[in-house]
This record gives structure tokens, sequence and C-alpha cells, in this order.
């Protein structure tokens, strides 16, 4: 129907023969016969493809038809292809598709008009794109691929198309076939191995034949950029005389294929072509890899820029072309070589060239090409990544020579593969440990971190871009630390010995080993780059410091100092030029090894020459550069023969081009050499013989176009061809290779150190800019994020620098003004804050010098009045400020207080000193409500009272930094009211931490009680600190001696420092310090267990026996240590001390004492269940002392009584069986001197000062006669019996001289009671004597003899008795006998 709308074939039948009807048209004809074919055929297996194509191919081919006629026939072969009508038998369908795309590609037809010209050529477009996607596609060989290629691009290249809507179909087509083909690379990759299989067993002469294919198609590609296509683009030309010439000369054409012998040649020509192709066809393969790499080559050769016409917008296409394979192919490209050689070379070459134009969709494109390579084919691009992210992303994101649209998608580049979980941590393994690599990793962090800080401007995307990045590296650090709970660092030693290994890379054999080598590679070139500093400064030192570490010998070889200046990074070129050319014999063999390590085989002699320059820069002397170049010219005769004659043409060449430089890159140098100069110079140069004058020309403008560039310092964006082309020769090696990271943190830990700092300080300046809200919450979530990670991997030193920076927000306000206010409206400083403490709470195991920035915030709250009192008023330290005055009147005085509610609407008066009257605003109460919940959100408390589950390091800082807060407050007196406030604080903060870390008090305990005794040491005056300090130290003893047994010892011996309050001071509180010693002694009398407790213990006692208020809790704590502790020697004599010091105390009254004196028994008793020891005695007798000295006390019933009790004492001890001198001891030292003593004093008639003692002597008097004749067994067995009985006769005279009543009734009787006594047992006897030969009696008689003055009355009852005692001693059988027993016996 189409064809016959044309006017050369409306007349011809449909249905009959063309010979009936008159004529023949072979386009009909064939129609025809495929009408007949059809109506017979059954079974559509039966049907040939070629039987049912022929005819529309003959249409596309025919360039009689007309665009219409042309169209209709390309929709029919599209819908053939879409409904894979071609057929399932191999061979028949694979000739079937060439055929279509031999005929589509070659498609002739007649112009017409623009716009259906435009039609038939984008449904060859899609005919084109049906032949690669339709199932038989796979059957197309390697030609018919690139023809199809050829044609859609010609298709969308055509001259006055630019911009045209059949362009852009054409870019969607040759994408699709792209993306096709791309796809198929792993079921190609399994066809080659399956054809490689079979062709090993077949004969090698087959082989070579891909390769033909190969090659004959790349040329074909390559000249897709030459002459117009001869197809479609000539025949679509809308010229209408060349139209009308080409539908002419077919005309003709036409008639003369009517005749029959020409018909018949053409016939057996047709066939034959036919036949041929047919088997050609057949032989070929599917496309394979062949056709890929030709294909990757193309796309690669579009992005090449050669010239200015047209030339950026070809680059971009090209680049979104190979975007489409590389998101096609994936990581199926690594499966052949060919490919990866390809990108390896050309195409990052021409990346890394082009991305520096000022366009920014060339740049985009090549960054997500970047970022696709390194996705899927990272492993073989190791050295291209840091050259890319060196000289392209890096340059670029610096900003500093581009504009500010191609900065920010540089740096959005760098943020999305900061974002991939494993870039970062490769770049640090693989370059950054590297010795011969660049510290990329770190570039990158410092290039994001400068690019944060606003430099005299505002905040602005590429800042906040910036701060993505590091974000994003430190969210993949958080990632790969949940799988591990705990990271420590390696700790790493210099090499004990030195060993080429240290400047070789590893093997990947085992990545976990492999990965600590490097860790260890990145410590050694951290040294290294150590001792570089040294060597540039001088190089004798340098040398020393890599020998001392062992990086170098100990004696410098010429191996080891050649390897260190070819692989050490950052050594002054200078320098290892002027070595490399002293014509020192060492560094003439130094020289030598430098050059082998160089590989220059196959490499061109203008590439060798550059990179070996490029390593140094040359001295200036001649000799040296002499010198250097010849060694140069030896190894590259060496390894490149063939090139030159000898080693001396290598060498004048080198110096030519040397000379060639100077000449073309010096300003001072007017007339440049030309070449034809230059040719002239360089004759006969090579053993007599011309080098090729190519060879010349391309030196010559090689060096005339391109710069020998010596990569100095600071030069780091600069990457030469030669370089290049080193890089592109070891990425075949296993320096090419990157080994990818895993997500196991090995390398976070050193990663984290490296970019916390500057990470930290990105974040503070983002935040203090930001004003949109969501970015400063971006913000404050990368600070929690860091303090995460930081805690993780235990990096203290990062939480210091987070809480400081945070804390800067809150401390650094502007103290003028209402303060308060201030702080307030700025929310920032309300958001730092809540982030710090937040921090604090959740990470506070990690702070460290940190601690001193978060008191300083907690006093800067307190100072404002906005602590919540959950902090001010802890339960440990409640109550513990009675006395006094504290100056604090805030917390007091209604009438000043400030309250946070109060600053925030300032609706006070603080000048009246009594608040206004005045209604809050909505506003107020809102502000009011915000503000509680901001600070109560902090939860400040919880540092304190959950402080007993901080690291003990971190409790030390926490305690230092509380000490440090207060500040120094010498005898307890700060300067000023806010000092005091500040040091109260941190001294309730202080005690009440210490008492929470009762578990590990020794941690905390010595700076505590160093504080607390700075506080209360000579204080002079009562203040709050020293009052605060003192019932502190009685607080944390109450808490923690009951619980801690292990330190209650040195916690008890705290309490000395109540002993050196001042005299007032110590008056003031003795009443309250008292009854928190009781509670203390209640809660844990058993904890006083040592010599020292014990003195401590008795000494306050002592002191608080003499206070009215203090003296009866200090009592009560009295009777709990004598009546629960266990007498020992270590206690005994404090105790004893006590008890005396309660004795003679007059502030409990008499019954006190009396009371004391029970105590006293009580020890006594105690005492006397000791096991018998040598000291037995002497510490009995210590409380015996204390008996004796109450018997002088001056109220009589204390006095009295403590005689009753010393006789009681006395009497109920000698069963302790202490030996007769310790007896006698008794006698003389307690017993005579304590009556004597009275009785002296009654003599005296001291009555003022002793009331009563006349009777306190008779007392004595009475147990001074019990306790002679108590010890009178001991006694008698004493040398000194004789004595004490005098000194006893002696007393009693004494008491018979007083003018007292009682004691003349006393003596009587027991001067009576003892003479008894003693002549019953045989001592008052004549024949008897003591141990020195005494005899008792006669002494006796001599003392009883009255003297003229003597009168006493029993002296007169012994001169009546005499008789009849002696009848009663040495007969013993008269009445009186009895009498005198019984009388005896009373006494007794």
């Amino acid at each position: 129907a189409a064809m016959r709308q044309n006017s050369k074939w409306a007349m011809v039948p449909r249905y009959m023969d063309g010979s009936a009807a008159g004529g023949d048209d072979p386009l009909f004809e064939k129609f025809r016969a495929l009408r007949k074919s059809i109506l017979n055929w059954t079974e559509w297996g039966d049907m040939r493809p070629n039987d049912f194509l022929e005819p529309f191919l003959d249409i596309v081919r025919s360039v009689e038809t007309s665009g219409p006629i042309t169209g209709t026939a390309l929709s029919s072969i599209h819908v053939l292809l879409t409904e894979n009508m071609i057929g399932q038998e191999p061979k028949e369908a694979k000739l079937a598709m060439h055929k279509i795309v031999d005929a589509v590609t070659h498609c002739r037809f007649e112009a017409t008009d623009p716009s259906s010209d435009e039609v038939v050529l984008s449904k060859i477009l899609q005919v084109l794109l049906a032949c690669i996607s339709c199932p038989s596609g796979e059957l197309l060989s390697d030609d018919d691929v690139c023809n199809i290629i050829q044609a859609c691009y010609r298709i969308g290249h055509q001259n006055g198309k630019s911009g045209s809507l059949l362009q852009q179909l054409s870019k969607t087509t040759l994408t699709e076939v792209t993306r096709t083909i791309f796809k198929r690379i792993r079921d190609i990759h399994k066809m080659s191995q399956q054809q490689q299989q079979t062709s090993s067993r077949s004969s090698t002469g087959e082989d070579a034949k891909p390769s033909t294919s190969s090659s004959s198609s790349t040329n074909r590609l390559g000249n897709v950029n030459g002459a117009a296509a001869s197809s479609s683009s000539s025949s679509s030309e809308n010229d209408s005389s060349k139209q009308n010439g080409n539908a002419k000369e077919e005309e003709e054409g036409g008639e003369e294929g009517t005749s029959p012998t020409q018909h018949s040649n053409n016939n057996e020509q047709v066939e034959t072509t036919a036949s041929a192709t047919k088997a050609a066809v057949s032989e070929s393969k599917p496309y394979g890899i062949s056709c890929l790499v030709e294909v990757f080559a193309f796309l690669t050769s579009l992005v090449a820029i050669e010239d200015e016409v047209d030339s950026e917008e070809s680059c971009i296409f090209g680049l979104s072309m190979i975007r489409v394979s590389l998101e096609a192919g994936h990581a199926d490209f690594s499966l052949f070589p060919e490919l990866i050689d390809v990108i390896r070379d050309d195409l990052m070459s021409n990346m890394l060239r082009i991305a520096l134009i000022p366009n920014l969709a060339v740049l985009s494109t090549i960054c997500s090409i970047a970022f696709l390579l390194y996705t899927h084919l990272r492993r073989f691009l190791r050295l291209q990544f840091e050259a890319f992210i060196s000289n392209v992303i890096l340059r670029i994101a610096d900003g500093e020579y581009v504009s500010y649209e191609q900065q920010e998608i540089a740096l959005e580049s760098l943020v999305a593969f900061s974002r991939h979980p494993t870039f970062m941590v490769d770049l640090y393994a693989n370059l950054d440990c590297s010795i011969d690599r660049g510290n990329v990793f770190e570039a990158v962090c410092n290039l994001l971190s400068k690019n944060t800080f606003p430099v005299n401007s505002p905040l602005a995307s590429t800042h906040i871009l910036s701060l993505d990045g590091l974000l994003a590296i430190f969210n993949n650090l958080l990632e790969r630390s949940k799988q591990h709970s705990e990271l420590k660092p390696t700790e790493y030693k210099d090499p004990s010995v030195c060993s080429d290994a240290v400047w070789q890379t590893p093997s990947v054999s085992d990545f976990s080993s492999w990965a600590e080598e490097m860790k260890y590679k990145k410590y050694l070139k951290r040294r290294i780059d150590v001792g570089v500093d040294h060597f540039n400064r001088d190089p004798k030192k340098g040398f020393q410091f890599l020998q001392s570490i062992n990086l170098l010998p100990q004696e410098l070889t010429p191996e080891s100092v050649a390897k260190f200046f070819h692989t050490a990074r950052g050594l002054s070129k200078n320098v290892v030029g002027e070595l490399l050319g002293d014509p020192d014999k060492f560094y003439l063999s130094v020289l030598n090894c430098f050059n082998h390590l160089f590989d220059f085989t196959g490499m061109s002699f203008d590439h060798a020459i550059r990179l070996y320059l490029e390593s140094f820069f040359l001295p200036g002397e001649a000799q040296k550069i002499g010198r250097i170049l010849e060694a140069f010219s030896k190894r590259y005769y060496d390894q490149c023969p063939g090139i030159f004659a000898d080693a001396d043409a290598a060498y004048v060449l080198s110096y030519s081009l040397l000379m060639l430089h100077t000449d073309q890159h010096n300003d001072q140098v007017k007339k440049k050499m030309t070449v034809q100069e230059f040719i002239r110079n360089n004759r006969k140069i090579n053993n007599g013989e011309d080098l090729p004058e190519e060879m010349l020309i391309d030196l010559y403008k090689s060096i005339a176009t391109y710069e020998i560039r010596i990569q100095a310092d600071g030069n780091k964006f600069e990457l030469s061809r030669a370089q290049w082309v080193d890089i592109v020769r070891r990425s075949g090696t296993d320096q090419g290779i990157l080994v990818s990271c895993t997500m196991k943190p090995i390398f976070d830990y050193d990663m984290f150190a490296m970019v916390w700092g500057p990470t930290i300080a990105s974040i503070s300046v983002v935040f203090d800019q930001a004003e949109d809200e969501s970015i400063v919450q971006y913000t404050i979530d990368g600070f929690l994020n860091v303090a995460h990670l930081a805690s993780v991997l235990h990096f203290c030193d990062a939480i210091d620098n987070l809480v400081t920076s945070l804390c800067k927000f809150i401390t650094t306000l502007n103290p003028k003004g209402n303060e308060s206010d201030a702080f307030i409206e700025d929310s920032k400083a309300m958001l730092a804050l809540v982030t710090m403490f937040c921090i604090v709470n959740q990470y506070g195991d990690c702070v460290r010098s940190g601690w001193r920035s978060v008191i300083d915030c907690i006093l800067k709250l307190h100072r404002l009045h906005l602590l919540p009192t959950k902090v001010t008023d802890m339960e440990e330290v409640r109550n513990t400020l009675k006395n006094s005055n504290n100056r604090m009147s805030f917390n007091k005085n209604a009438n000043i207080q400030t309250s946070i509610l109060q600053s925030v609407s300032n609706f006070l008066s603080f000048d009246s000193g009594k608040p206004r009257e005045e209604v809050k605003t909505p506003e107020e109460e809102e502000a009011e409500k915000r503000i509680t919940t901001y600070i109560e959100s902090c939860h400040i408390e919880e540092i304190f009272t959950e402080s007993k589950f901080l690291e003990s390091e971190s409790l030390e800082y926490l305690v230092s930094a509380l000490i440090w807060s207060a500040g120094e407050t010498p005898k307890g007196i700060a300067n000023s009211e806010e000092e005091e406030e500040r040091a109260l604080l941190c001294l309730d903060l202080l005690i009440s931490t210490t008492i929470r870390n009762r578990d590990r008090i020794e941690l905390t305990w010595e700076k505590t009680f160093g504080h607390l005794k700075s506080l209360v040491d000579s204080a002079t005056l009562l203040s709050p600190l020293v009052e605060k300090g003192v019932f502190g130290l009685l607080r944390i003893c109450q808490r923690l001696v009951p619980y801690k047994e292990d330190v209650a010892d040195e916690l008890l011996r705290s309490l000395q420092l109540i002993l050196k309050l001042d005299a007032k001071v110590a008056d003031i509180l003795a009443a309250q310090l008292f009854t928190e010693l009781l509670h203390l002694v209640k809660a844990s009398p058993d904890r006083i267990q040592t010599e020292a407790c014990w003195k401590t213990f008795s000494a306050i006692l002592r002191v608080g026996a003499h206070h009215l208020e203090a003296s009866p809790a200090g009592f009560e704590i009295l009777e709990i240590l004598v009546g629960g502790a266990d007498i020992n020697e270590r206690n005994l004599l404090p105790l004893l001390e006590a008890v005396l010091a309660f004795i003679e105390g007059h502030a409990g009254g008499e019954s006190q004492s009396m009371k004391a004196m029970d105590l006293l028994k009580t020890i006594v008793d105690k005492v006397k269940s000791w096991d018998a020891t040598d000291k037995l005695f002497d510490n009995w007798l210590k409380a015996v002392n204390v008996a004796k000295h109450a018997c002088s006390d001056s109220r009589p019933q204390v006095r009295n009584q403590a005689c009753v009790m010393l006789q009681q004492i006395l009497l109920s001890s000698y069963s302790m069986g202490h030996t007769s001198e310790q007896w006698g001891q008794v006698m003389e030292d307690i017993v005579l001197k304590t009556v004597n003593g009275l009785v002296t004093n009654v003599k005296k008639h001291r009555e003022h000062e002793f009331p009563e003692m006349d009777k306190t002597a008779r007392i004595a008097l009475l147990m001074l006669s019990k306790a002679y004749l108590q010890f009178l067994p001991s006694l008698t067995e004493l040398p000194t019996f004789s004595e004490i009985w005098l000194e006893t006769l002696s007393i009693l005279d004494l008491c018979n001289s007083c003018s007292s009543d009682e004691l003349s009734e006393a003596v009587p009787e027991a001067l009576k009671n003892m003479i008894l006594v003693m002549a019953t047992q045989g001592i008052l006897h004549p024949g008897w004597t003591d141990s020195k030969s005494i005899n008792l009696w006669n002494v006796t008689g001599s003392v009883l003899a009255p003297p003229p003055q003597t009168s006493a009355q029993a002296i007169i009852i012994v001169k009546k008795k005499k008789s009849a005692l002696e009848e009663c001693v040495f007969e013993k059988k008269s009445a009186l006998e009895e009498r005198v027993f019984e009388g005896m016996v009373q006494v007794h």
C-alpha cells in the first residue's frame, strides 16, 4: 500500500505476475512470491528467516524507494525482531541478523522533506536497537555490532542536526545499545572460556582470527569522526538537485538492468556474493571481548578534547556513554584484562586531563564515573585513584583557581566517596600506610576541615559539604566499631635490625596479617618523615637518626641510601641532586644503585628522561650534571637496546635535550631553537650515524610543548606525562593492586586519631556560624557521633576536646549587662549546654582534663542561679552548714533570691531587694518553661550521683577538677562572696563524689583529704568552708567506715584534723561535731582497730570531756568504745586517758565522773582477763594509776568514790598472780603514795581546795589497811618489806598527828588489824627476820616505843595487849587466842 502511493508502483498489479501484467518489478515480485509462500506455510518453523526478510531488506537497500516506503519496511522488520520471529536455528538466525544489520546500516532512500527523513532515520535507530536487544542479537558478530555503533553515532552527529530531536534519539539509542552489549560481559566471558577450551584441542592457526577482526573493527570505529557516512547522512541531505541526480542515476541503472544478459550476469554475481557472505557469516563468532574493547576504546576516545568545535559536547556524550557502560557491566569489567587496561590508561588519563576544564557537566560526570570505578573496579586502580584524588578532587575542592560551582561539585563528589563504607579506609590503608605513597587520606581530611571555616564570609554550601564529608567518615568508622566492643591501639617499636623489608610492600596472602604490617608501615612512615625532616636540614643528621632507629644500616651502603632517595617522600630534591652528583666514590656507587631502581624497559627516550629528571633537581655544576646524565644514559642503553648504537649516543642526546629544554622554557632566551637547528645539532651522534629524523622531531615537539617540571614541595597537584606513563606501567604489577578493606575496624583507631581534631574544630565553627535550625541540629548530631566513636575507641583526648569546645559556648558569654539574660537568650549556648552534659553523662568514662571545663560550666550556671537544687543540695552533704554565717545570701534570703524563671523574664528589680509585683506575660511564662526543661534535661546531678560507674582514671580527674575549680582558700576564708560560693559548691560536689565512690575510696581519699586539710588547717575563724570541711569529713567517715574495713583506719585517722581546729572554732562546732561522731561510732564501733585511731579518738574525747554541750555525746561515745571494744595493748592507754578526762571533767557533773569510774572498772576487769604475759602487770598498773589519779579529784564524792574504786581494784586483782616485787611496787607507788598524799592535804588544811578531805583520807586509810593485809604474803618475800612496814607506820603516825576526828578513829583500828594479822602469821615475832635478816619485831618495837612526845592511843593499846599477844603467839592455848583470832578475822 505504501508503494502504491508512489507513482512508480501505482500501476503495478498486486496479484498477477509481472510478465502477464506487462511489467516485472523485482521488489513487487519478491513480495508476491512471499505472499504465495505464506499461503502455503502451515508451520512457522518451516519458514526460513531469509525468505520473509529478503523483500523487506531489498526495500531498505533500494535507492528508488521514498522515505515512507523505507520507513514502512523498517517498521515491519522491527516487528519481526521484537516478536522474535527470526527463528531458533542458529545458523539461519545468525545470517538473518547479519543481513538485517547490513541492510539497515546501508539503508538508502530518496530524500523528501527533513521531517519525513528524520522519521526514517529514527526507525533505523529503532531497528538497530531491536537487533541488539532481541534474543538473536547475541548472534551478531563483532563487525555487526561495530556497524550498529557506527550508524547510531553518525545519525546523531550529522552536520546541521545538532540539538535536534533526532540527535537526542540517536544518543538514547546508542546509550541503550551500549548498555545492552556491556550487560553481556559475563556471558561473553563464559563463552570465551568455552572457546578457549575448544581451541585448546584444535590447531593453533585458528587462534589468530579474533585479533584480525578486532583490528579491522577498530580501524572502522576509529574513522567515525572523519567523513560523513555514505548511507543515511548523504541520502537524507535536503539538496533537491542532488536528490534528483541520484534518482536519475538509479533509474538509468534500472533500465540498464532490464537486459536479460546483464540480468543473468548480475544474478550470477549476486549468488556468488551471497554464498561468500553466507560462508563468512556462518564462520564468524558472536561478538566478544574484542568488540567490547573496541567499543569501550571508541567511547574513551570521545572524551579526549582535540579541538574546540563541539569538543565539550562530544566529551560529555562520551563520558555519559562510559558511565552507562560501567553501570551495565559493573564488576564484570574485571573479567577481561583488556578492558582494565583501557580504563587504567586511556580513560583515567583523559579524565585527569579534562576534569579541570570549566565545564560543570564534564566535572560532574567524571566524578560519577570515578565513583563507579571505585565501587566496582577499585582493586585494579590503586595508583590511578591516588592521582585522581590528589590531582583532581583535592585540587578543585581547594577552590583556589576554580569557580565556586566547580568547587561545590568536587566537594559533593568527595562527600559521596566519604559515605562509601570502605573508601576512606582503603585510602588510608593502601596509600597513607605505604611508605612510597602520599598521605591522601590525611590530605582529604585536612582539606575538608579547612573548607569548613568561613573566611570573611557567611556560612555557604561548601562549608556544609565539607562538614558532611568529615561526618561521613565518622559515621563509617562508627558503623564498623559496632562490630567490636573494645579497640585498643597497637604499640609499635622501631626495628631491632635494619632490613630491606622496611621499604617493600607486604604481600596480601592474608588480610589480617597484611593489615597489621601496613599499620606498622604507617608507624615506620612517621619515623621516616622525622628522618626526612632532619635530612632536609642536614643530610648527616638525617642519616644518623635513621641509623639510630635501624631504618638504615649502621654502616651506610650505596644500596640503602639509593633506596632511601628513591622511596622516601618529601625529600629535598636539591639535596638529593647534589648528593647524586657528588664525585665521592660512595656517592658514585649510590648514583649507580639509584639508576638501577628505574625500569626504562619499553619506554621512549622522552618519557624515560622525564621520569628520571623529575625525581630530583639537577645540580648547577656542569661536572655533576655530566655524571648524572652519563649514568642515566648507560641505564637506558642497557634496558632499551636497538635504539642507540652505544651509550655515548644516549648521553649526547640527553645533554642536547637538556639544552633544548633550557632554550625553550627560559624567558631570558629570546631567540628560540628551531626544529631544524635541533636536528642539525644532533647529526652523526649515533656512532657516526644520524638518528631517525622522526624521532628527533618528536623529541623536539615534546620538550618544546611540555616542560620538565619537578614536583617540588607545595607543588602537590602536578602530574607530568612521564609520571603518568610510570603509573600505567606499575599498574600492571602488584603495586597497582588496591587491597579493599573489610568492615573490620582494624585501621579505625589510627584514622580516628588523625581526623578527630580537625573534625571537632569544623563542627564547632559551623555550629557557631549556623543560623538555620536544621544545620544547628546537624552539628549537634555530629558532636554526639564523635563522642560516641571516641568512647568506643576509648580516645579520651577527643572527648576532652569535645567537652572543652562545647563549654566555650557556655562560659565565654559577654559579662556586661545581665549575664543571666544573656545566657538564656543565647539558644546555642543552651543547646551546647544540653549536648555537653549529655556527652559527659553518657561517656564520662573517657573524660579526663575535660572535667575542668565541665566544672567551670556548672559554676557558671551556679553563678547565674540556674543550677537545679538537685545539684546544690545533695543528700550526702545536707545539713552540714549550721553554725557559720553563710555569705551566700541568695540561698537563704528570699528577698534577694533569683530563680531561673525570674532570670528569663528579668522582672525582678535587683536594686530594690524586693520583687516588683508585675504579672508575667505569656511569652515570659513560655520562656520559663523552656529554660526549666533545658536545665532539667541536662541531668547535671547524675555526673556526681552516678560517678561510681566512672572509670578509675576519669574519677581521679573529676576529683582533681573539683579541687582545682574550688581555688585556693587559705585558712578557709575566701576573698569574695563569689569565690566562697564557688568553693562551697565544689566542696559539696567533692564530698558527695567521694561518698558515692566508697568502693574506690583509695582513688579519691588522698586528694579529698588534702583539700579538706587545706581548708581546716590553721583556720583561726569560723567560716562556711571550715564548717563544711569539718562536717564533710565526718559525713564521709559516717558513710564509708561501716562498709570499708580496709580503709577505715585511714579514714578514722583523718579525724585528727578536728584536733587542729582553733580553740574558738572548735568551741562553736563542738556540740554538733560530737553528735556526728556519736553517729559514726554507733554505726561502726568495731572499725577502730589501730593504735593511731584509738589515740585520735582519745584526744578528741579528752577535748569533749571539758565541753559543756559536747560532753554528753562524748561520754556516750566512750561508753560505746569501752563496752564494745576488745581491750588490748593498742587501745588501753588511749581509753584510760579518755576515761580519766571524763572522771576529771566537770562538764558532765559528778554523776558522769562516777559513770566514768565504772568504765574504768570495766577496763580493769577486761585487762584482768588477759593471758599472763610480761606486759600484763604494766598494762594493769596503767589502769590502777588512773584510779590513783582520780583519788586526788577536788570533788568529795568523786574523790571518795575513786578511793573505794581503787580499793576494789586492788583487792580484786590479787588473784592475777603478780610477783612479790610487783605487789611491792603497787604498795609503794599506788597505795602508800595515794594515802600519803591525801593525809598530807588534811595535814595542810587545804579545805578550800579539797573539801571533806579527812573523809577521803579515812577511806584511803581503810584501803591501806586492807591492801596491806591482802598483799602481806607477797610483801613478806620482798627485801624491802621492813621499809614498806615502816612507811605504813609513818603514814599512820601522820594521820594520828592530824587534828581530825575521822582519822583519829580510823588509825587505831587499822593498826590493830594489821598487827593482829602479822602476829597471827608469825611475822611480827621476835624470831622472824626478812630476806635482809632484819628482825621486824625489833624494828616495830623501836618504832612503837613511846617517845616523850608520843601518847597515841594505839601505842597504849599495843602495850596493854603485848602480853596477851605473846601468850597467843607462843602458847596458843589461852582463851585470848580465840578472841584475838576472831578480831583478826573481822579485820580481814
